[in-house]
C-alpha cells in the first residue's frame, strides 16, 4: 500500500510540473505574438518561429540559440 501511495504522489508531482511548464510556454508564446517589432521580422525569421512553435506543439525539444 505504501509503494502505491508513493507512486501516486510522484505522478501528481510530475503532472504539476508539466502543468507549470505548459503555462510557461503559453506565456512565452503570448509574448512572441505580442512582441513589438514582430511585424518587422523577415519571412525567414517568421518561418523559423513557425517551426519552433510546431516543434513545441509536438513536444519536441529545440535549442535556444
Amino acid at each position: 500500500m505504501r509503494a502505491n501511495e508513493l507512486l501516486i504522489m510522484q505522478e501528481n508531482a510530475i503532472l504539476e510540473h508539466l502543468q507549470r511548464i505548459e503555462k510557461q510556454l503559453e506565456v512565452i508564446n503570448s509574448k512572441l505574438d505580442n512582441f513589438m517589432g514582430f511585424e518587422e521580422l523577415s519571412e525567414e525569421e517568421l518561418k523559423e518561429l513557425d517551426e519552433i512553435e510546431a516543434e513545441m506543439e509536438k513536444g519536441e525539444k529545440f535549442p535556444l540559440e
